[in-house]
């Protein structure tokens, strides 16, 4: 009996085809869902209305962001409760890679500190960032809705980021 190649290789691929349906058919999926995604963990562990710091008290002057100054951990090695600060290049490029958000507007606070809104009219994102005297920045707000024509100042003072003029 003589056999083609091409009958040989269609055996071949069923020979290895059938074994491996069977063990595909039998592979079962034994993790459980998560009861709660990542960011609402995250968010669980929050006070108040689920910001964080919101515990510092409503005494705060209207723009004051002296609390930013005092968060003395940065990056990865911060607590999910705590606000996200990272180097200042850091935080910008993530805001860029991951958002396609860009500077619109940049506020000086005093001290060698700044306010900047940072948004993308592709994604409808906005970013409000503090940058300390110690280059270290800071999320202080962030939203959805951005379009192009926002007044940036407008939102950051609406955002309570800063003081009204």
């Amino acid at each position: 009996m003589h056999a083609s190649k091409t009958s040989i290789l269609l055996a071949g691929i069923a020979i290895v085809s059938i074994p491996a349906t069977i063990a595909i058919a039998k592979v079962t999926n034994d993790i459980a869902p998560l009861e709660k995604t990542p960011r609402q963990i995250m968010l669980d562990g929050y006070q108040g209305d689920g910001r964080p710091m919101d515990d510092i008290g409503s005494n705060i002057p209207y723009g004051d962001l002296s609390a930013f100054d005092k968060i003395t951990t940065i990056g990865a090695a911060q607590s999910p409760d705590v606000p996200y600060c990272d180097q200042r290049a850091t935080l910008l490029e993530t805001l860029d890679h991951d958002f396609a958000e860009s500077p619109r507007v940049k506020k000086a606070v005093g001290k060698n500190r700044s306010v900047e809104l940072w948004a993308s009219s592709v994604m409808g994102t906005w970013t409000a960032v503090y940058t300390r005297a110690d280059g270290v920045s800071c999320v202080v707000s962030s939203g959805m809705g951005w379009e192009q024509g926002d007044n940036p100042v407008a939102l950051l003072h609406r955002e309570g980021i800063l003081p009204a003029a």
